[in-house]
């Protein structure tokens, strides 16, 4: 993080021909609007699993929004997440703030790194699993 700001970003090995199955399915098997990890000791992170198709972008990329919470779930960051093609046979995912950070944040920089990077942990493990399941490439439920 640097300045008030949080961006953080992995690579995952899903083919970037199957990004798109990959978050409808993830959609299609959360109940409601959105899917929430509690972090422990960090923090808590609710994502909306609507996921848009960035118009844009120099390579297809999908975003949509979150929310990390401090553990006592009083102190809250809006972010944007953001999936994106990076290669053929890869992708990358991030998160960052969707705003300057609080005050309250910008005080407990290193606890936010530790909550997002638990949230992209998260995330990427949800995707992961979506992109070994049966029929993913042919879009199926």
């Amino acid at each position: 993080m640097d300045g008030g700001e949080i961006r953080i970003a992995r690579s995952l090995p899903i083919d970037a021909a199957l990004v798109g199955d990959v978050l409808l399915r993830l959609r299609r098997d959360t109940p409601g609007p959105t899917t929430a990890w509690t972090l422990g000791g960090r923090g808590s992170a609710e994502l909306d699993v609507d996921f848009f198709e960035a118009p844009a972008a120099t390579a297809p990329t999908w975003t949509t929004t979150a929310r990390l919470w401090d553990p006592g779930a009083i102190a809250v960051v809006r972010t944007v997440v953001e999936v994106a093609a990076s290669a053929s046979d890869s992708c990358s995912v991030s998160i960052r703030a969707d705003q300057p950070l609080s005050p309250w944040w910008t005080d407990r920089e290193p606890a936010l790194t530790d909550l997002a990077n638990a949230a992209l942990d998260e995330l990427s493990e949800e995707l992961l699993w979506q992109a070994t399941r049966e029929g993913v490439s042919a879009g199926t439920p």
